[in-house]
């Protein structure tokens, strides 16, 4: 059996599209593009799809990825080719090959975020976001699946810069991803809205990037 991962892009309202129904649509896809994909034994046998970095839902990327294993060798840009000629709009891959790294390797992921202010031109709104992330200290409440847990949040903010580009605010950020700490855009988001007193009226958020513990690309 032949392991290959496939890298794809979930934009426009293909983001709407729920991590399940995204396996489930994989799933389908692959059938119609007659990959030779290895299915689980058993009782129920099912094609076995890993995907090594979940995307919220509502969130756009441009780094996406899900691992199989083949029964039978095709060309990666075969996959390719068969892939996008049945997938739903919205879903493109741009890349297969054999995985390089495990998904236990992840350790950042890079995120764009365009949001606007409530009555707040995109100038100050800047000004705003500047000084809550200068504070010495943010401190954020955290979901897990053992309850509320406060964390710095302040230490996990790396690369970040905001900016004011063709009239909108832009936020730029990496953030711990994978299995040992994970942080989305959200969770910074809701911290700064609930300290600052200020309404988020519109938010826009874009993976961009998934990095390994040794700084190299996940891709």
């Amino acid at each position: 059996m032949e392991p290959m991962r496939v890298f794809y892009e979930k934009t426009g309202t293909a983001k709407y599209i729920s991590h399940l129904d995204i396996n489930r649509c994989f799933q389908r896809a692959m059938k119609r593009a007659a990959i030779p994909l290895w299915f689980t034994e058993g009782f129920n046998p099912h094609a076995y799809l890993t995907f090594p970095l979940p995307l919220a839902l509502g969130y756009e990327s441009l780094c996406e990825c899900v691992d199989f294993r083949l029964v039978e060798p095709v060309e990666p840009g075969e996959i390719v080719r068969r892939l996008n000629a049945v997938l739903p709009m919205g879903l493109k891959t741009v890349r297969a090959a054999a995985p390089v790294y495990k998904a236990a390797d992840i350790a950042l992921a890079a995120y764009e975020v365009r949001l606007e202010l409530a009555d707040t031109h995109p100038g100050r709104a800047k000004q705003i976001l500047d000084a809550f992330f200068a504070q010495p200290q943010i401190l954020a409440m955290k979901r897990s699946k053992k309850g509320e847990k406060e964390i710095s949040l302040k230490e996990h903010l790396h690369e970040l810069s905001i900016c004011v580009k063709d009239g909108q605010t832009f936020l730029t950020v990496w953030l711990p991803a994978g299995n040992e700490q994970n942080i989305n855009p959200t969770l910074v988001l809701d911290t700064f809205a609930r300290q600052t007193g200020m309404l988020i009226d519109r938010l826009e958020v874009k993976k961009t990037a998934v990095l390994t513990k040794d700084g190299k690309n996940f891709a």
